[in-house]
Parts: C-alpha cells; sequence; structure tokens
C-alpha cells in the first residue's frame, strides 16, 4: 500500500512554501513545489490535476478558518495580470501566553503590544501537546522553533496544572465487526490473496456475491478496497463497512494469487472527493449540474466534473460521475443556491428531500425550485 501524506502534514509543506517566499505566488508553482500537490500533478492525468486543484482549494479554506493569514493577492507580469497566494511573515506569530484559573473571565490589554491570548487550562494544555507533537514531526522547517516553544510552555506552565479530566471513549456501533474485516483484507493484502464477500450495493439496494483481487486499503471518512472485481472484469472500490461474509481465498496459502499492476496508484484515490468513491456498482450515477455565473467560473477553475454546456448568460452545466449520493447532495448544497442539480430526476427528487430534512431541522422553510 501507497505511503499517504497526511493532512497536517500538507498544509506544513504549504506553510512553510509560502513563508519562503516574497512575492505572492501563482498556483501552478504551488502545484509543481508542494510534495503532495505535485504528486498528483506528475505524469499529466487531467483528472489527477484537478483534484489535486481541489484539494488545494479545500486547503486554503480550512487555513483560513483555523487562523492562518493567508493571502491573495494581484500581481502583474509583462502587463498580464496574474492572482498569487502569500503569507506574510509579519502577520505570522504567537502573542503573548497568560494562564487563567477555571472559571476566570478578563479581557486581554491591548494596550502593549503585541496583543495577549487568554488561555484557560483546556486552551493550554491543548496548545502544550500540539507544540509537543510538531516539535517532532519529521523534516518539520519550524522544528527549532516549536521546541523552543515548548521549553518556554513547560517551563512556565508546568504540565502538572495542565491535566484535564478523563476523556471517555465510545465505539460507535460495528467497529469490532469493521476492524475483524480489515484484519482479513490487510493479511489478504499482505500475501497476496483473493477474497470473497457479499456486497450490499446503494444504488440498486441488492446484495451480490464479489470475488476481488485487493490493490490497496485506504480511509477517505471511512475504510475503502480497491482492487480487481474478478466478478465484473474491473477495478472497483468498495466501502468495507458494506461487506459481509468476507472470506480470504485459504487454497495454496504460501502462493500469490495475483500481482499488482505496477502502474497502479493508491494515492490517486486518496484525492477524489467522497461522491467520487465507489461503491462497487455496475456503473457511476451520471449526475448534471447548472453552476450561475460566477459560481461557474469557480467550477471550471477546480475542476469540478466534466463540462457539458456554457450559455450565454455565463452559467454552465457540468457532468459528474457520482457512486455515493449523500455526499454529493451536501456538496451541491455548498455551494448556497448557485449550483442545481438539473438530472437525473431522482437525484433531484433526493435533494429535495434532503433539502426538507435540513429547512425542518432549523424550523424554516425551504424555497420551491
Amino acid at each position: 500500500m501507497s505511503e499517504r501524506i497526511s493532512k497536517t502534514q500538507r498544509w506544513l509543506d504549504l506553510i512553510a512554501y509560502l513563508l519562503g517566499r516574497r512575492l505572492p505566488v501563482a498556483v501552478e508553482e504551488i502545484m509543481e513545489a508542494v510534495p503532495s500537490y505535485a504528486a498528483a500533478t506528475t505524469g499529466g492525468d487531467e483528472k489527477a490535476s484537478a483534484s489535486a486543484r481541489r484539494m488545494f482549494e479545500r486547503d486554503k479554506d480550512e487555513l483560513r478558518a483555523s487562523g492562518i493569514p493567508l493571502k491573495t493577492s494581484k500581481y502583474s507580469i509583462d502587463g498580464l495580470e496574474q492572482l498569487g497566494y502569500s503569507l506574510p511573515r509579519g502577520d505570522f506569530y504567537l502573542p503573548y501566553l497568560k494562564l487563567l484559573e477555571e472559571g476566570r473571565k478578563r479581557e486581554p490589554d491591548l494596550s502593549r503590544g503585541p496583543a495577549e491570548l487568554l488561555l484557560s487550562p483546556g486552551e493550554a494544555r491543548l496548545a502544550f501537546d500540539a507544540v509537543e507533537r510538531v516539535a517532532d514531526l519529521p523534516a518539520f522547517p519550524y522544528a527549532a522553533e516549536a521546541r523552543s516553544a515548548f521549553r518556554k510552555l513547560a517551563f512556565d506552565l508546568k504540565r502538572e496544572s495542565l491535566s484535564g479530566s478523563d476523556v471517555l471513549w465510545v465505539d460507535p456501533p460495528g467497529t469490532a465487526e469493521l476492524l475483524e474485516r480489515l484484519k482479513i483484507l490487510s493479511d489478504s493484502l499482505l500475501a497476496n490473496k483473493r477474497v470473497r464477500f457479499a456486497y450490499r450495493g446503494i444504488h440498486r439496494g441488492e446484495t451480490t456475491a464479489r470475488d476481488v483481487a485487493g490493490y490497496g486499503l485506504f480511509f477517505h471518512r471511512d475504510w475503502y478496497l480497491v482492487g480487481h472485481d474478478d466478478t465484473r472484469d474491473a477495478l472497483r472500490v468498495f466501502r468495507v463497512a458494506r461487506m459481509d461474509d468476507l472470506e480470504p481465498n485459504s487454497s495454496a496459502p504460501k502462493q500469490p494469487d495475483y500481482q499488482v499492476p505496477a502502474d497502479f496508484r493508491l494515492d490517486a484515490y486518496l484525492q477524489r472527493d467522497a461522491w467520487e468513491l465507489g461503491a462497487g456498482e455496475e456503473k457511476a450515477l451520471e449526475a448534471e449540474v447548472l453552476f450561475h455565473f460566477p459560481a461557474s467560473i469557480l467550477a471550471e477553475r477546480n475542476g469540478s466534473g466534466e463540462l457539458v454546456q456554457e450559455r450565454p448568460d455565463g452559467s454552465s452545466v457540468r457532468r459528474f460521475e457520482v457512486q455515493q449520493i449523500d455526499p454529493f447532495l451536501r456538496w451541491v448544497m455548498t455551494q448556497a443556491g448557485e449550483a442545481e442539480i438539473t438530472g437525473p430526476p431522482e437525484l433531484r427528487g433526493a435533494m429535495r428531500e434532503m433539502v426538507d430534512k435540513v429547512t425542518n431541522m432549523y424550523g424554516g422553510e425551504a424555497e420551491n425550485g
């Protein structure tokens, strides 16, 4: 199985790269310079490149939401206006820290700069643990600074004063069964042995028998198996939670059943959106979405779907291959009314039902559309 670069490492790589640049950087340069994005764009695969671009857009938004002052700037090269990203060092510092007693509140003193940051014991414990972990990250460009911050926090705050209440962890239903399936799949992957299982599909609601040569396991909000489905003679993606009666091929246990193709890339699946992760169905559901202007420009820039039609008013219709309906509907809803499903009819109906559920949850009234 291919090694996955974690989101934390990807964020740190992006931050380190932008901090090292004095001028705004075009997104094309970022795609080539940051390892996670560069790995996805190598080889000229347009679909993988589009997925990497969407991954960058999500990272950018999440970093900003986390308080990282990632700026978008316009600049000119040879008379052509360009859009670039930067992270000014002057905006990127840790303010003074003070630990408050539990339950005590006080506004920070802004009369002297830089500003104070007041932390409750719980917040201080979180900061302490975060700095300790960041300092141990491999190849982290600011490891020395993180270790220095850790030493200061350890001296001023005292680890024993940061002890919090015990946390109760409860496994969700089905965890034991899922772990057993993952063990069987992992052992089979290491030995290159086929597995057989009953698979519960989502499009037609049928349970079918599958015989699969597994190529890799990955996690994307849930566990998935990628492999060659001998029953369908095609590469498929299966959600592990939908498997029943999982059994490895027990014949010739020391003899591999197959070889993973040399050109197989598990990381290509890690970059897909949730709705693109297959459910092992015969064919993905084709959905068409109308993007109103200017959302149509962002959809084109981010490589969302495949262009079907451009309209005179600047809007566009784009086609998507949907393997999981609910994640796709939730994504369309995040477009805040700037995107609407035009087909097929059953998907429009499912969208209407989801909108009604959300509206009823918050006691509102949905608009007709």
